[in-house]
């Protein structure tokens, strides 16, 4: 029985070619659809198991999502190109293609998380603006009249922002401030 299982096992090595090469095809997709920004975040449900194209759960070990699109996309070319090389050894060879998988499915997930951690929002509310002190760039002319700009500091970047005021402010001035008036432009008023 081990003999013919052994043997069968040897003679797949199509089989393998043709998982690695399909798995090669949609990983590759995959990688160029993540660079250029045309990837879309899929849900998928199959048989009750819930897994993200771009899930980071803080509830996966360590942030580890080893169930990601990306991840089972790896196991399987993994799989592939491992029982393509090594088939010819039968149930050696399935095993190797098995751990090759594994090994590449961890490391999958490790590469997606330390990545994902990279990420940062680079939004700042209005509310986070309000009550900062800042520096005149462009002179602002009195009566809320527009084109003022102000130069903001806050931690880890700086940002330039419309101001208006009720009084000129001449470049350099230090002012701070004091209302988000809706229409992307703030009141400032004197340091």
């Amino acid at each position: 029985m081990w003999q013919d299982l052994n043997e069968f096992l040897a003679g797949g090595r199509s089989v393998y070619l043709f998982i690695a090469v399909a798995g090669s095809v949609v990983l590759a997709l995959q990688f160029i659809l993540s660079m250029t920004g045309l990837h879309a975040d899929v849900d998928a449900d199959p048989a009750g198991m819930d897994f993200d194209v771009n899930a980071n759960d803080v509830s996966d070990i360590a942030g580890l999502n080893f169930f990601s699109l990306k991840a089972i996309m790896a196991f399987i070319t993994f799989f592939g190109w491992g029982g393509f090389f090594y088939g010819h050894l039968g149930i050696g060879g399935l095993g190797i293609a098995i751990i090759s998988g594994l090994v590449m499915m961890v490391l999958t997930a490790f590469l997606v998380s330390l990545m994902l951690k990279l990420q940062q929002s680079g939004n700042i509310t209005a509310e986070a603006l309000v009550g900062r002190h800042g520096t005149v760039y462009l002179t602002i002319p009195a009566g809320r009249a527009p084109g003022g700009l102000v130069t903001v500091n806050l931690p880890g970047c700086t940002r330039q922002i419309s101001a208006r005021a009720d009084e000129e402010f001449k470049t350099g001035s230090l002012v701070i401030i004091a209302e988000d008036l809706g229409d992307g432009s703030f009141l400032v008023k004197p340091n």
